[in-house]
């Protein structure tokens, strides 16, 4: 995205030599965008910024021109700042960053800046585009607080979550944390490994029944549903429970099987 090409007179005094009314027109039309632009001079000091900053930071433009940038800037942010104009420097070319900016009340508002140099050839002024991007970054955080929240249930169930493919192995591609407290061995001990797979610690007189059960379901897309024993590497046989279903493309073609196993008491 590149900065709108204003003529030079819009960010002077003196358009005498301009139509009447013309300097206002260009000066409504930079305060009318949606996001802001901003011009940051040599010392890091806003040069120039539209009526957008405001409502941003909840300070006026004119208390705003002269004043360092980095005094909106969340202290931990101040560094990526830095480091953002170097890559300028460096690349003479745009860069985009994100970073927080603390608003005159106190809020913290995450922001997409779009950083570049004004003219090629100059370092300085640095010329900005400036978006708010706090409500995708909550949406984001609540999606993520609902993911570790349902991770949380998961891993408490007595019962092994899990995807595997559709082997005789049942090669796991996921196990949750139960899958410790049914078989004695850590998720990461199961999954995608060669060396130890489930289809081993089903009893021998049922892994057969296992498999062609499942495949029968998978042909008919139905769901299943599973009684068979485990034996664990201590020799410790108890039965279980199995409830799944097949995981399928768009073409119909089995990609794998996913479902949840517990202990039948």
């Amino acid at each position: 995205m590149h900065l709108l090409k204003w003529p030079a007179s819009v960010f002077t005094k003196g358009n005498d030599h301009r139509p009447l009314g013309e300097s206002n027109i260009h000066e409504a039309l930079f305060n009318s965008l949606g996001d802001v632009v901003m011009l940051i001079d040599q010392q890091h000091r806003i040069a120039l910024v539209n009526q957008c900053w405001e409502s941003i930071t909840g300070v006026t433009v004119s208390s705003s021109l002269n004043l360092l940038f980095t005094d909106f800037l969340h202290p931990e942010d101040v560094k990526i700042w830095h480091d953002i104009i170097r890559k300028v420097f460096n690349s003479h070319d745009s860069q985009l960053v994100w970073f927080r900016i603390i608003s005159a009340d106190g809020d913290i508002h995450w922001c997409e800046m779009r950083l570049q140099q004004l003219k090629a050839d100059e370092h300085y002024p640095l010329s900005a585009t400036l978006c708010d991007i706090t409500p995708q970054i909550r949406n984001e955080q609540i999606r993520d607080a609902s993911h570790r929240s349902l991770q949380s249930l998961v891993n408490r169930l007595p019962a092994m979550l899990y995807r595997s493919r559709n082997n005789t192995s049942w090669t796991m591609e996921y196990v949750s944390s139960g899958c410790e407290e049914l078989t004695g061995l850590r998720p990461e001990e199961l999954i995608n490994k060669p060396q130890i797979s489930y289809g081993e610690l089903i009893h021998p007189d049922d892994a057969g029944y296992v498999w062609n059960q499942v495949q029968f379901c998978l042909q008919t897309q139905q769901t299943f549903e599973l009684q068979y024993r485990l034996i664990l590497a201590n020799g410790e046989s108890f039965t279980v429970k199995e409830k799944g279903r097949g995981l399928y493309s768009e073409s119909g073609m089995v990609l794998g099987v996913e479902g949840f196993v517990f202990k039948f008491e």
